[in-house]
């Protein structure tokens, strides 16, 4: 029999108890009301991410509510594991890991004449072939993923198809682009508290949204066109372009870039390298070609993903995580649009702010990995709150955190520029204005909540939260002046060139108190103030 990833216990999760267990995926709900599940346990936090990908894709496939109506009524009240093994089970074929037939994210081809390669290279941030084999790989960890049993080699499979970064000539990213940021709406039940539900279902599109993109595929009874492996796999040899219009609309939770076929063996007792679980069934190699799915990832809206455009007559693309990790500097295009229409956030973070109103506190969890084209920095993921306060008053919040992210932004550059010129430092020194973000989160979020509580008391006010800005101005200057002063320290300054420090520190002290940064503040008295009430 086959491996089937609608009917097998292979996915790892962990209950409120702290009791971890492996199910099937309609089983998300099992026990709700006594001891519901509430997160993945997978020991790679990329797997844990891709995992709700994976049910998030499943629910709006296979059972997507028809409008907000249904939706609300599963929120209320959410399906037993019953209902849910009905629906998935309709596409239990599209879900075999092995066997004769078709293979999940496999290429329809056997791929008998590939090349054979160990299994550790599906990890996203394993050396690469060539790395490993001129023993160059210094700075990146070789992989201990010797051996996978199904369930971590079908969620290495997945993991690689929605990040895949660029792998070389032929060797396609995933359809968003290479290592694109997920956002996902996180809420917690009225009833039920914290539940994996909770980070499912506030994600999942209705039948509406869907047949939005391209109400012609919505008539289909095709499969392979949701499920690339189920039909030969349109190759991008002769450089062929796969987009939105091509493929059916679900497309973009099951894209199938690389063209890949699992190598089974018995295990003979050896147990998974990363899960240490044991299955009669191992996974040490597999067989890959060039030429996968080449997506035009701009012609594609991703429900979970953000946007961003350099300028206006560029199409949208992906936003990709970047150095610093995820910080309130990120939020503009996250939490809400940008008032260039730039940067704006994923339809699913969207749609529950403006449209879900069965829910008590929303979450916005971004995640992803920092890449550098080819090269892996590092897995980013961070959450914050988001707050709705209905269309009349949301619109003020969001200048808010435009305005108090832009004026953070600016005093940012002009640290990092200024402290560039006290020490005569050419490189880049991101590190500079990823510290000043670190330490002026806690103060961010707390001038957040200020202005909640603004917008409420001060509804009728044409800008409530102006008094909040301002001291929020007021207090990272302090921290910037900080930063300056640690980075670029007075110590030592004879053996320096002190004219040089002493101009720069005069220039970052006066561009305090400047017109300019004010403006990004949307602030116009000035100067900025300590705490002390005393001028800088």
């Amino acid at each position: 029999m086959s491996f089937n990833l609608i009917t097998k216990p292979w996915l790892p999760v962990r209950r409120r108890s702290g009791d971890t267990e492996r199910i099937p995926p309609w089983q998300i709900n099992d026990r709700i009301q006594e001891d519901p599940i509430v997160g993945f346990a997978w020991p790679r936090a990329d797997f844990n991410g891709a995992a709700h990908e994976f049910l998030i894709g499943l629910l709006a496939t296979a059972a997507p509510p028809e409008d907000e109506d249904a939706w609300d009524h599963w929120w209320a009240q959410p399906p037993t594991p019953d209902e849910l093994q009905e629906r998935f089970a309709r596409y239990a074929d599209a879900f075999d890991l092995d066997g004769a037939g078709p293979r999940f994210l496999q290429d329809h081809d056997p791929l008998g004449d590939a090349k054979s390669k160990d299994i550790a290279l599906l990890l996203i941030d394993a050396p690469g072939e060539n790395t490993v084999k001129e023993n160059r790989d210094l700075f990146v960890k070789r992989s201990d993923a010797t051996a996978l049993c199904r369930g971590a080699a079908a969620m290495a499979l997945f993991t690689l198809s929605v990040y895949a970064r660029m792998g070389g000539p032929g060797l396609r990213t995933s359809l968003r682009g290479g290592g694109p940021m997920t956002t996902l709406a996180v809420v917690d039940h009225k009833d039920l508290g914290e539940t994996l539900w909770g980070r499912l279902w506030p994600n999942v599109e209705t039948n509406a949204a869907i047949n939005e993109r391209d109400p012609e595929w919505r008539r289909t009874k095709d499969d392979s066109s949701v499920f690339p492996w189920l039909a030969p796999t349109r190759t991008s040899e002769e450089g062929r372009t796969t987009s939105q219009s091509d493929v059916h609309p679900l497309q973009v939770y099951w894209g199938m870039p690389r063209r890949i076929r699992l190598v089974f063996q018995d295990s003979q007792d050896q147990a998974c390298s990363l899960t240490g679980s044991e299955d009669s069934m191992i996974v040490r190699s597999c067989r890959e070609k060039k030429h996968g799915v080449n997506y035009a990832s701009e012609t594609f809206a991703h429900p979970l993903s953000p946007y961003f455009r350099k300028r206006t007559a560029d199409p949208h693309r992906p936003t990709k995580p970047r150095p610093g990790g995820v910080t309130y500097r990120l939020w503009p295009g996250l939490v809400c649009s940008t008032t260039d229409g730039l940067c704006k956030p994923a339809r699913a973070i969207e749609n529950c702010v403006s449209t879900r109103k069965s829910r008590r506190e929303i979450r916005c969890v971004a995640f992803g990995y920092d890449m550098d084209k080819w090269k892996v920095r590092g897995w980013m993921e961070g959450e914050m709150p988001l707050w709705c306060l209905g269309s009349d008053r949301q619109g003020r919040l969001d200048h808010f955190i435009l305005h108090a992210t832009a004026g953070a932004e600016a005093m940012a550059q002009l640290l990092t520029k200024e402290i560039k010129a006290a020490l005569n430092a050419s490189r880049k020194n991101t590190f500079i204005a990823e510290a000043f973000f670190r330490r002026t989160e806690s103060t961010f979020q707390a001038s957040l909540r200020e202005a909640v509580d603004a917008i409420g008391k001060n509804s009728v006010a044409d800008d409530p939260t102006l008094p909040v800005r301002e001291a929020f101005c007021a207090s990272i200057a302090e921290v910037a002046r900080d930063v300056f002063d640690y980075h670029a320290p007075m110590d030592g300054l004879e053996d320096r060139n002190m004219i040089r420090h002493v101009k720069a520190l005069r220039r970052f002290c006066v561009a305090l108190r400047g017109k300019g940064l004010y403006r990004a503040f949307d602030i116009e008295r000035g100067p900025a103030t300590s705490s002390n009430g005393k001028a800088r």
